[in-house]
């Protein structure tokens, strides 16, 4: 795979004015989730509201309580008890017990830090995978465009690990031929949202990147064993017999108001009325063409301006659920196709990135429009890519760089 050679000096107009709007939507959504009352949607801070479970979650395991994450009646009183709540939250830690290595070193600070450094760290992953896609530029404008994007603050808001999981995904990308064991090591940290990362490995494997394959199941096994050892084996048996149905039939019986921030094709379209086998039908076809726009873009050069950005957008939307904050892992790869002199991207690319933060307002108004508008940027993002042949002095750059 070759290095990205993209070229972001500064911002244009359009630029800002992209930014502008993007700031102001942000603004509203979080405005609109009344930050300040920690009774109402906020929980115990004015952002993070789902990191409650990431902080909670791994206190519980470790004081020998992990029975808790799947007696959601206890686990509710629990929340509401240290949050001095007066109605349930609704909450539920969904994540494979292996997460609780990442989550462990955070919960062991009270909420109110642990939520700000956990904000800060995925921030700084933000920015650190971008300096990856935007490699040998200044880029400081564009560090700023994503750390503060739309995804972004929809991913602070929710108190969810978009950047740290941007940073793995990244790292997989353009490490997967040259690195293989870093790549690896990546898809290992994505493990922690199996479907993502089988996702990404699939069309890995499609492009002929089968060795950080090896490497990621092989890390991935000794973080499940290690996990089985240390938290318990009957931890895992409640997040197999209990978590996975519950989140599966939150899918498949479709209860909108537990998945109301979903961005793919398939809520679209049952949120819109369309009947269950039509809708499923529908996201079949959309997850082909992901499948294959994701190969055909691996194929084509990692390091290709928009080739990271179709990657990652055909992996989220190959899922069925996907909610608005995973956006921020494909934020440092949209911003190139955003912004710079050679911005290229499409109206629905841009409407996504802004409209991002005010998924649950949208759904308030019976808008699912981001479950059509996040594919179609995958659609249309992976159309441009592929159609487009690299000019002779592109290619020579990259092979310049590839002997460097």
């Amino acid at each position: 795979m070759s290095v990205s050679t993209l070229s972001v000096p500064t911002l244009s107009v359009r630029d800002r004015a992209i930014l502008g709007a993007g700031a102001a939507v942000s603004l509203l959504a979080w405005l609109a989730m009344r930050p300040w009352d920690f009774q109402g949607w906020m929980i115990g801070a004015p952002l993070g509201r789902d990191y409650v479970n990431f902080w909670l979650a791994p206190r519980l395991v470790l004081a020998g309580q992990g029975a808790m994450l799947t007696d959601l009646p206890a686990y509710a009183e629990t929340v509401m008890g240290l949050f001095g709540l007066r109605r349930d939250p609704m909450l539920l830690f969904s994540y494979p017990p292996h997460t609780l290595f990442l989550l462990a070193p955070f919960s062991a600070l009270p909420f109110i830090p642990a939520v700000l450094v956990w904000t800060a760290v995925n921030l700084a992953c933000l920015a650190l995978a971008t300096r990856l896609v935007i490699r040998r530029t200044p880029g400081g404008a564009m560090l700023w465009a994503v750390c503060l994007s739309p995804p972004a603050v929809a991913m602070m808001m929710y108190g969810h690990f978009g950047g740290i999981l941007a940073l793995a995904a990244t790292l997989v990308l353009f490490e997967a031929e040259r690195r293989p064991v870093v790549a690896g090591i990546g898809l290992a940290v994505l493990s922690v949202k199996p479907q993502f990362a089988c996702a990404l490995g699939v069309m890995l494997l499609g492009a002929g990147y089968w060795r950080c394959l090896l490497a990621g199941a092989a890390v991935t096994f000794v973080l499940v064993a290690l996990s089985a050892a240390t938290f318990g084996v009957a931890v895992w048996q409640g997040f197999l017999t209990v978590t996975l149905p519950i989140q599966s039939a939150f899918v498949t019986a479709f209860n909108a108001k537990m998945i109301e921030t979903s961005v793919t094709a398939y809520f679209a379209a049952r949120f819109s009325g369309v009947p269950g086998a039509a809708a499923w039908a529908i996201q079949g076809a959309v997850s082909l063409f992901a499948l294959g726009a994701g190969i055909a873009a691996l194929r084509r050069g990692i390091g290709r301006k928009g080739a990271p950005a179709v990657v990652i957008l055909a992996a989220l939307v190959m899922q069925p659920y996907v909610s608005h904050y995973d956006l921020a892992i494909a934020a440092p790869a949209l911003a190139p196709v955003l912004f710079g002199r050679e911005a290229d991207a499409s109206p629905a690319t841009v409407a996504a990135w802004l409209l991002v933060p005010i998924a649950r307002i949208l759904i308030v108004f019976d808008l699912p429009v981001l479950g059509v508008l996040v594919p179609s940027a995958m659609v249309a993002q992976a159309i441009r890519l592929l159609s487009d042949k690299p000019a002779p002095a592109r290619a020579a750059d990259a092979r310049m760089l590839a002997e460097c």
